[in-house]
């Protein structure tokens, strides 16, 4: 499950906001973690699949690998916080989910594209870790934002179930694709998925969440769960 610490809270002005009875007849939320299981998938191969093809394909000693797996946590602590800030409250969060979904699925099509340098695995960190700061804050913000004093918990641990979920599935995933037709099959199908979700989300943001009057959510003020 995703970190919650760049998300301090939810505004006071959140006025588009459905609170359900049950998360479990909430079907604008249902969807959401339908999409975001999709993208949860796709992101953890950046912890299974990926430094294996980077050791065996690419051929990258352990200790550089290791360092860019440490440059994905370097750079959400540079840049997370002061990012999500700046976002916090301009827009609903579905509006940047969709873009951090965008850039995770472009992470690992340029595996496929870019030579096995270094500057390359380098560049492909960049864009997952990117991807992983503009979608993974402001989905904690939105499940947040659609419980109540009476429910968080069934959110919530529906929220936990996608990511579970997602953990335990996507080794599966990415190995059977990988054996199935290799590595090159995985990434262009992990592309495809992230688009899928992105898509998923985007719509679900356009038809029932943009706001007629310019309220959003804010990000950036909700208590650490």
């Amino acid at each position: 499950m995703p970190r919650s610490g760049a998300i301090k809270g939810l505004a006071s002005e959140v006025t588009h906001t459905v609170k359900a009875a049950s998360a479990y007849k909430d079907v604008p939320y249902l969807l959401f973690l339908l999409f975001t299981t999709l993208f949860a998938t796709c992101f953890f191969q950046l912890f299974t699949i990926q430094p294996v093809f980077f050791k065996t394909q690419w051929h990258y000693n352990e200790m550089f690998i290791g360092m860019l797996m440490s440059m994905n946590g370097l750079l959400i602590i540079l840049i997370e916080m002061v990012l999500v800030h700046k976002l916090d409250g301009r827009r609903h969060p579905l509006v940047y989910i969709p873009f951090g979904v965008l850039l995770t699925g472009a992470g690992f099509v340029l595996t496929d594209i870019l030579p096995g340098v270094a500057f390359a695995g380098v560049i492909i960190i960049v864009f997952l870790t990117m991807g992983e700061i503009l979608s993974m804050p402001f989905m904690n913000a939105f499940w947040i934002s659609r419980a109540g004093d009476g429910n968080t918990g069934q959110y919530a641990g529906l929220y936990s179930m996608a990511w579970s979920t997602a953990q335990i599935v996507a080794p599966a995933m990415g190995s059977f694709l990988v054996d199935f037709n290799g590595y090159s099959f995985l990434w262009w199908a992990l592309g495809l998925i992230s688009i899928v979700s992105a898509t998923g989300l985007a719509a679900l943001y356009y038809y029932r969440f943009k706001p007629k009057c310019g309220n959003v959510i804010k990000a950036a003020d909700v208590n650490p769960t």
